[in-house]
């Protein structure tokens, strides 16, 4: 009997082609990502937002441009001046040449440049006539004439201005000048001149040239390197952006499929574009040139727009060895190569023989531009910070951004030279930083980070942190008068009897500049003299925490609230404080200080502007107040010497600041039209040997006077906010000539004392003929310019912080003398 058969296992299908597919899927996956990544990375190149081994775009930085508008303050002497920092010549009217004015009878003509050179939201347009009218120290009109015949036209969607001024480049490590233009304002004749003598076959071939690239790799291969280079303009781009310069076979064969990966995904119009934008094209000096925008301004000293057949045949003839070909150090070579590319251009069917003929009679005609702008490092270090805490850390030195600052083309050169002359005048070894700003919208108008700085040194405006000394004082009594309910008055009397506070380890006994003491005094005239007890005793009142607080408030961070924090314990740079006393010249408000107007990238895209936000700090009553009072500190108090022996005569208020063993000098005051903050010390603290009247003082007259030149001076707006009423200094009362001396002092309306003194309020101490509140002290200043005017030191004290026993603060001021009969603590 036959046996059943067995069942035959069924065979097992191979796996292979699943396999397959799935290795053949995820390597789609992989090639579709890295397609995709590429066409990101190739669209932040074209935003100018990121960088490849040749991509880096340095920023340009300028100065402030200058509005012209009818009903403006503005002399003509201050107009002048801004025309000379452009490089404005007097001219002959009628005015024939772009960069040129002239003067008439009340009125100044000027033949505005235009501004093409960067993406400016504010104005952007081509030369024109205008013709700015004055009647005394204001424009009463600006009358708009004709453009340039052949130009662009003028921008008249904006008020007509002076051009910014470039005055820097932020370069990346590699210092390359580098700025986008559109392929639309590059001239055709450029076009077809780079692309006849590179890579005649351009618009044919689809990233490589077959044949040639062929050729070459034959080549290459036997001489066993590389050796002849044939990359069509597309693989040239693709190296610069992916690759770098190395000349290797592997990165040569690497080149092909990127560049078919860029004529994917980009026009012609646009690859072209990124090489002439890209495309390294010599040396300027110390910095490389890349790009035709900058190869026309270095070789011709022309906008890239204005370029014409000889000078577009000469830079496509520098592109192939640009060191061989440098028109300035081989005029010989560089002018036998720019014929050839004349016949590459005959060849290619663009210009005909004859005219080819005609260009090579033509010299080179090559007239070398600017070199690279480095001016201002204090400055232009400030806004590249600024930029990284705001933007990017890359974006300042690679973005090719247009950074249009708020810095004063006039007044910024002068803050640098003055700085520099009087802080040296005041002896070796000595440094110092400024500040100004416009108190309308706190932005910064200058900026001298210490003397003789170069790019990337240590910036003492912005950088260093030192303590403040009685600079500190204005926020302290800003406090005390700002409380609200339980606020006090300049006629409110604090003692200034010398106490001692804390125990033990903890003890302080502050001390007043001469070791003279007052049963009591004003609060007007304890600011006003820089009374070191008086205000101690004035924060023991109000609590160290509520000074610490308005100290925020005004910007200046978080303080110790220590006992002696109203006499400049706590420690902030030279930017804050002058920020925060800009909050008495704007009302009471607080904005962020900004040197920035706009910024925009490559392609004209607004990236940055300051905000218009302010954050209201005090009110506008309690501003006017402490504005006044800091004009009476000039008036007859610790700054007294600005006007008696610096000369600064214009409508002014501020206050000087004196730290432990005159360490640190201070002095911040404002005008109407400008805030500005000055330091004078040693890096390494050390005794200056005097206060800051006699130091920080006059460097600050120097500066603002030379920033104020010819600008009207004006008085404060918020005097008619504020009724000045004369006082006793001492008793808070009002004055009987009898008894009582008299001090005009600002309250605000309804605040000042309504009772006189009278004998009984004498307190047995003998009467003062009222003039002697403004005789001269006892410490004499010579009038004269300020380093003429070198006082031995005065005989003043430091304020006294927990840790030592020397006071501080300068009685370079008229005498007031003392009244009081023993009393103590606080009178409102």
């Amino acid at each position: 009997m036959a046996r059943p058969p067995r069942d035959v296992p069924k065979a097992r299908k191979p796996r292979r082609s699943s396999s397959f597919l799935l290795l053949l899927i995820l390597c789609l996956l992989v090639v579709a990502t890295a397609c995709a990544v590429f066409a990101e990375r190739v669209r932040e190149l074209r935003a100018l937002r990121a960088v490849g081994p040749s991509w880096f775009f340095p920023s340009r930085v300028y100065a402030s441009d200058f509005p012209l508008t009818a009903g403006q303050l503005l002399s003509a002497g201050q107009l002048e001046a801004q025309l000379r920092a452009r490089g404005y010549h007097a001219a002959r009217s009628p005015l024939g040449i772009p960069g040129t004015y002239a003067s008439t009878n009340g009125a100044t003509e000027v033949f505005l440049r235009g501004f093409l050179d960067g993406h400016d939201p504010d104005g952007f347009g081509g030369p024109e006539r205008v013709r700015v009218r004055f009647q005394g120290l204001q424009v009463v009109a600006v009358d708009r004439g004709s453009g340039l015949a052949g130009a662009s036209p003028p921008d008249l969607e904006h008020p007509p201005r002076l051009e910014p001024v470039l005055v820097a480049l932020l370069f990346d490590k590699n210092r390359v000048r580098r700025s986008w233009v559109s392929i639309e304002r590059v001239p055709m004749v450029v076009q077809e001149a780079v692309v006849a003598s590179e890579d005649r076959r351009f618009y044919q071939h689809i990233g490589f040239d077959l044949r040639a690239n062929a050729r070459a790799l034959a080549r290459d291969v036997r001489a066993g390197g590389l050796r002849e280079g044939a990359s069509t303009i597309t693989q040239q781009l693709a190296r610069s952006l992916f690759l770098g310069n190395q000349r290797t076979l592997a990165r040569k064969l690497a080149e092909i499929p990127l560049a078919v990966g860029l004529e994917l995904l980009l026009s012609k119009r646009q690859i072209l574009e990124m090489y002439l934008n890209g495309v390294y094209w010599g040396q300027a000096g110390t910095v490389g040139l890349g790009g035709v925008a900058e190869a026309a301004r270095w070789y011709f000293d022309l906008p890239v727009d204005s370029l014409r057949l000889t000078q577009a045949a000469t830079l496509a003839a520098i592109l192939p060895a640009p060191n061989l070909y440098d028109p300035f150090a081989h005029p010989d070579e560089a002018l036998e190569h720019r014929n050839r590319v004349l016949d590459d251009l005959v060849v290619a069917g663009k210009i005909s023989p004859a005219l080819a003929a005609s260009a090579k009679a033509e010299p080179l005609g090559v007239h070398q531009g600017p070199g690279p702008a480095e001016r201002y490092p204090s400055y232009t270090g400030y806004v590249r910070d600024v930029l990284d805490q705001k933007l990017s850390k890359d974006a300042s030195r690679g973005w090719g951004l247009d950074i249009f600052t708020t810095m004063d083309a006039v007044g910024q050169p002068y803050a640098e030279y003055e700085l520099s002359r009087r802080v040296a005048a005041l002896g070796r070894g000595l440094q110092g930083a400024f500040v100004a700003l416009d108190p309308r919208t706190n932005a910064v108008v200058a900026m001298v980070g210490g003397l003789g700085l170069r790019t990337g040194d240590f910036n003492r405006a912005t950088q260093a942190r030192r303590q403040t000394g009685s600079a500190i004082k204005p926020i302290v009594y800003a406090a005390a008068f700002g409380l609200g309910e339980r606020a006090l008055t300049p006629a409110t009397v604090v003692s200034d009897s010398q106490r001692t506070f804390g125990s033990g380890k903890n003890a302080w006994t502050p001390r007043n500049y001469d070791d003279t003491y007052h049963d009591q005094v004003t609060l007007a005239l304890a600011l006003c003299r820089s009374l070191n007890v008086a205000t101690a005793n004035l924060v023991d009142e109000i609590g160290a925490g509520t000074v610490a607080s308005f100290a925020d408030r005004f910007g200046l961070g978080r303080f110790q609230a220590v006992p002696s924090i109203g006499l400049g314990s706590n420690e902030t740079s030279l930017l804050a404080l002058t920020n925060a006393y800009a909050v008495f010249a704007n009302g009471g408000t607080l904005r962020e200080p900004s040197p920035i107007r706009v910024v925009v990238d490559g392609e004209g895209k607004e990236l940055l502007r300051p905000p218009k936000e302010a954050e209201s700090v005090i009110s506008p009553a309690l501003a006017a107040l402490m504005t006044g009072l800091l004009q009476d500190v000039v008036r007859y108090g610790v700054a007294y010497p600005l006007r008696a022996s610096y000369g600064f005569e214009r409508p002014v208020a501020g206050k000087t600041g004196t730290t432990n063993d005159f360490n640190d000098a201070w002095f911040v005051g404002f005008t109407p039209q400008l805030v500005g903050g000055v330091w004078v010390g040693f890096d390494r603290p050390k005794s200056l040997g005097r206060a800051a009247a006699a130091t920080a003082l006059p460097v600050w007259a120097g500066i603002m006077s030379a920033l104020l030149r010819d600008a009207p001076a004006l008085a404060f707006a918020s005097d008619a906010e504020v009724q000045y009423v004369a006082i006793d200094p001492w008793s808070g009362m009002l004055p009987d000539s009898a008894f009582c001396q008299s001090m005009s002092v600002p309250f605000l309306p309804g605040t000042a004392p309504q009772i006189y003194c009278s004998e009984a309020s004498r307190f047995g101490e003998e009467a003062y003929p009222p003039d002697s509140l403004y005789a001269p002290d006892s410490v004499s200043y010579q009038s004269g310019e300020p380093e003429s005017a070198q006082a031995p030191p005065p005989a003043e004290n430091p304020e006294l912080y927990p840790d030592s026993t020397n006071p501080t603060e300068d009685d370079s001021m008229p005498r007031i003398h003392p009244r009081g009969a023993g009393r103590s603590g606080i009178r409102r």
